[in-house]
């Protein structure tokens, strides 16, 4: 189980390796290793040339290659920024000055192409967010001032669908921390502030369909301020609410934030408490209805969390709807393991060995790539070859084939809205379609990544990517958004035949007068004739499809 350490010792940025009296083959023949086996395709080194020490977040950048954060070495000794190919070319991007350090966040890709990420310490005491561009220009955008809980950011930002980062400060039980918004151009704000029962973000954010932001916290007004841990969500406006609260039954201490899977779900998993106190994966209803799916079990895997009190880590589901984590603690070996849990909760996980020649303690979460292999690493240990080693880099087969990758904040958009996608194998060739019909407007960016003009008469559903005989599809829905843009005639009295015009009509299923159901037919992606239902008031037009509702600017006036 975690505990949680000093501020001292998280400064350090040292890891205590806890060694169990057992034999690691004994374990794997109790729980055997299967798709979980990884592959070691990077040493961190030891010195001044490499990073070393990595953590958490891991991102795919637009040229194909995983970025990620060593919080130590690097040419000051306070880590580096690091890049990575899928077959495990690794260069040293950027070091970080020696008044920036424990970086312990790892990075986000912002939809601007650059990365975004938070030191512990900066210039100013307090930490800091920082923005670095792919060829290793780093920009300091805001200082934290130590404020009304504005202090000590463990975690990266989250950039949301409104183009904004949002994130969390503080380091429980030192400070109780805060929720804040950042734009692009660097204007903070604070969103909710944490204090007394409520203290110690557990997690980044993560932000769900339903447009809320959602994570854990360490302890909660929800179960009387006790440090059981919570699951709360807060509004981009700043409205917060708890809607969970961990008990020693469900399991309790969260090791993770939350994401939400295929199934609208959130997912998540705590460290300590339930069946066999060594905590357990659950989903969560975002209305705070809970299920537990496995309860973890120390002799055949390992505890959730690190060993030095942060918790950085998420769950990740690949495309084939499976869920992949990381244990950064305890187990036969006493270094971690790595786990899968299918959509069926059959759950079977990899024992990181003792001596660790595969690396142990894993504390970054599992990023899976667009060739359909999940990667990730672990802060210590290496091969017997590399000497000394302080982490590897390794890669995981999943079984998934190759896929297409929405920009994260931009799954959703009008016809003629540019949206990004990551991938491999692009060409001048390459035809891109929106729900099977093709757009027109291509502008590729090397081969692994292009931007595409949603084209009239776009469906929502899969994007594709076809280069040759080569058809890669996204595992995420791309929703277009319906819009109208004028209706005649603008008033008339009930049975009046009403022409609607906008873009993305193609799909409605619903065509509303001021709330009240009307008849109607789709001519075509741009119009819809419909006529004034019965019942009908003066206000505003709706129209639904899959994409979402449009409503008319102006009212209609019924007669």
């Amino acid at each position: 189980m975690s505990s949680f350490c000093s501020k001292s010792k998280i400064m350090s940025g040292t890891f205590a390796v806890t060694v169990l009296a057992a034999i690691f083959f004994v374990a794997a023949s109790a729980n055997p290793a299967r798709a979980q086996t990884p592959t070691t395709l990077h040493s961190f080194q030891s010195g001044s040339t490499d990073a070393c020490e990595p953590e958490d977040n891991i991102v795919q950048g637009r040229d194909g290659n995983m970025y990620g954060v060593g919080v130590s070495c690097g040419t000051s000794g306070t880590g580096a920024v690091y890049k990575i190919s899928p077959t495990g070319a690794e260069s040293v991007v950027f070091n970080f000055p020696s008044d920036w350090s424990s970086c312990f966040s790892g990075l986000t890709l912002g939809s601007d192409g650059n990365f975004y990420g938070t030191c512990f310490t900066n210039p100013g005491g307090n930490g800091g967010i920082f923005q670095l561009t792919p060829a290793g220009v780093f920009t300091d955008k805001h200082d934290f001032t130590g404020v009304n809980g504005d202090t000590e950011p463990l975690y990266a930002p989250v950039q949301a669908a409104d183009g904004n980062f949002y994130g969390t400060t503080g380091y429980y039980p030192f400070s109780c921390g805060n929720i804040y918004k950042l734009t692009s151009a660097g204007v903070y704000t604070n969103l909710h502030t944490f204090s007394g029962s409520d203290c110690g973000p557990a997690s980044s954010l993560f932000q769900a369909s339903d447009g809320n932001l959602y994570g854990t916290l360490y302890a909660c007004a929800i179960n009387s301020g006790i440090s059981l841990g919570c699951v709360y969500k807060i509004t981009t406006a700043g409205v917060f609410t708890e809607i969970f609260g961990f008990s020693s039954s469900t399991g309790q201490n969260p090791c993770t934030g939350v994401i939400q899977g295929k199934d609208g779900k959130l997912y998540g998993a705590t460290n300590q408490g339930a069946a066999n106190n060594f905590g357990s994966i659950y989903k969560l209803t975002t209305a705070g209805v809970f299920t537990n799916l496995h309860d973890f079990n120390n002799t055949t895997d390992a505890s959730c969390g690190d060993n030095v009190g942060r918790t950085t880590v998420n769950l990740l589901q690949v495309t084939d709807g499976n869920f992949y984590g990381v244990n950064g603690i305890n187990g036969p070996s006493g270094a971690g393991s790595i786990y899968e849990l299918t959509s069926a909760n059959v759950f079977t996980a990899f024992l990181f060995p003792n001596p660790p020649v595969d690396g142990e303690m894993p504390l970054s979460t599992l990023l899976q790539n667009t060739n359909g292999l999940a990667y990730g690493t672990t802060p210590s240990g290496g091969p017997t070859s590399c000497n000394p080693c302080q982490g590897v880099f390794f890669s995981v087969a999943t079984g998934d084939a190759a896929f297409v990758n929405l920009e994260p904040t931009q799954r959703a958009g009008f016809v003629g809205a540019r949206v990004g996608m990551f991938g491999q194998g692009f060409s001048g060739s390459s035809v891109v379609k929106f729900g099977g019909v093709a757009s027109t407007t291509v502008t590729r960016s090397g081969s692994t990544y292009l931007t595409a003009v949603v084209p009239a008469g776009a469906k929502t559903g899969a994007v594709t990517v076809t280069t040759g005989a080569t058809t890669l599809t996204s595992p995420q829905t791309f929703k277009v958004k319906p819009k109208i843009t004028s209706f005649t005639p603008p008033s008339g009295p009930v049975g009046t035949p009403v022409t609607i015009t906008g873009t993305g009509l193609l799909q409605a299923t619903k065509v509303t007068f001021n709330k009240v159901v009307a008849t109607f037919t789709v001519v075509s992606d741009t119009t819809i004739t419909t006529t004034v239902p019965t019942g009908a008031t003066t206000g505003k037009i709706a129209v639904t499809t899959p994409g979402g509702v449009a409503n008319s600017a102006q009212s209609f006036t019924v007669n």
